[in-house]
């Protein structure tokens, strides 16, 4: 896009459902799925949103024609949508209109570069995955994301192997000592883990997952570090089926 043109962006689809995850699970919302990932986890759900030119491309006011104003809830996710160009400008525009917009992202893109963004922030929140070694690219995810993320922000973790546990429980534990050293350093006492759901990996037609929800459930039962965590079920899979798109 160059300076007068008016935003364009590649949307793999656009369509209205209920929440299936996280803090909004069960509440209806408009969701906005970007063209584009810079990650490819071997147990991706959404492979037809991954290339760049997926979809079809639509304008600014095109997406935002599409917003259910009874909802005024809105679930921006990929692909990866904070590589879009002008994510910040669709954002901008979403919470113009009174609109709660949740930026689902994959723990690679900095998180708080683009908050600074938002002249805004009332209505905007995040939930941001944190990658762990069963879906092959860990390696990739950004640690100042997660220390950097608020009370009313969501840290999302899907399990799908027994060796996920310990980096998923090392990760709670240095965010945890972080608030504490925060809290510490500034003598500051409003800071606030943000919300933790942690999932399995679904079994679907391509990946058949090492890991189901009475494990999951059994531990974080029996970890401590874990008594804030909620147990997170992807409610769009049990109701339309692990495969079906626009839902």
């Amino acid at each position: 896009m160059t300076q007068g043109e008016p935003h364009t962006y590649r949307v793999a689809e656009i369509f209205d459902s209920i929440e299936g995850e996280g803090k909004r699970a069960g509440a209806t919302a408009t969701f906005i799925r970007l063209a584009g990932c810079n990650l490819r986890c071997v147990y991706c759900d959404t492979a037809y949103a991954l290339d760049e030119n997926a979809g079809k491309p639509m304008t600014l006011d095109e997406i935002l024609a599409r917003v259910n104003p009874a909802y005024k809830r809105v679930t921006l996710t990929g692909g990866e949508p904070l590589i879009a160009d002008g994510v910040d400008v669709l954002v901008k525009s979403l919470l113009a209109k009174g609109c709660e917009v949740n930026i689902e992202t994959n723990g690679s893109i900095n998180v708080s570069d683009f908050r600074k963004k938002m002249q805004n922030h009332n209505g905007l929140f995040f939930t941001v995955d944190y990658k762990l070694p069963s879906g092959g690219t860990c390696e990739k995810m950004l640690d100042e994301n997660y220390f950097s993320l608020r009370g009313g922000d969501v840290l999302k973790f899907v399990v799908g192997s027994v060796e996920d546990i310990p980096a998923m429980l090392r990760m709670v534990e240095r965010m945890q000592g972080h608030i504490i050293n925060e809290i510490l350093a500034k003598n500051k006492t409003a800071l606030e883990m943000p919300q933790i759901f942690i999932g399995a990996v679904a079994r679907t037609s391509g990946y058949n997952s090492a890991f189901d929800l009475p494990a999951l459930a059994d531990v974080i039962i029996k970890n401590p570090i874990l008594k804030d965590a909620r147990l997170q079920l992807q409610f769009h899979k049990i109701i339309w089926g692990p495969d079906k798109q626009g839902v």
